[in-house]
């Protein structure tokens, strides 16, 4: 019996597994905001966005795994590969919402050592969860 040497491409990520992990992070974010645990709250809503933004260009590219140059932290491109950058242009409330995250959504935000204010962690956490929604409408 010959062993067959498994290989995965560079990116071989599932699309469908972005799709379960963007569900499952904003789920996890929710309940963490709940616990005053801001930071972390705000990293998982932000990844969910992400991941749900890499599961839609999977499915726009009729690919079963995301290719490696997607495998990125870029919201503007992933929406743009995701072919949703017209529509979010139509939809200026979603539009500028969007662009807020994706200016903020760099390493700074991603890796707070400081814990955001209640305030601010909520308006993230809207923020992005309204981003998410409206993604999952268009990829519906």
């Amino acid at each position: 019996m010959v062993a067959h040497k498994r290989t995965i491409q560079p990116g071989g990520t599932r699309g469908t597994v972005f799709k379960a992990a963007a569900r499952a992070r904003l789920e996890d974010a929710g309940v963490l905001l709940r616990e005053k645990r801001y930071a972390g709250a705000i990293y998982l809503a932000g990844y969910a966005v992400e991941c749900l933004l890499k599961w839609a260009i999977t499915r726009r590219q009729q690919r079963l795994h995301l290719p490696a140059e997607f495998e990125i932290h870029s919201l503007d491109r992933l929406l743009l590969e995701a072919g949703l950058a017209e529509a979010l242009h139509r939809e200026t409330a979603v539009r500028d919402t969007f662009a807020a995250l994706a200016d903020s959504w760099g390493p700074e935000l991603r890796y707070l050592a400081r814990a955001p204010e209640p305030r601010e962690a909520d308006k993230l956490y809207g923020d992005t969860s309204r981003v998410y929604v409206w993604i999952t409408e268009q990829t519906i």
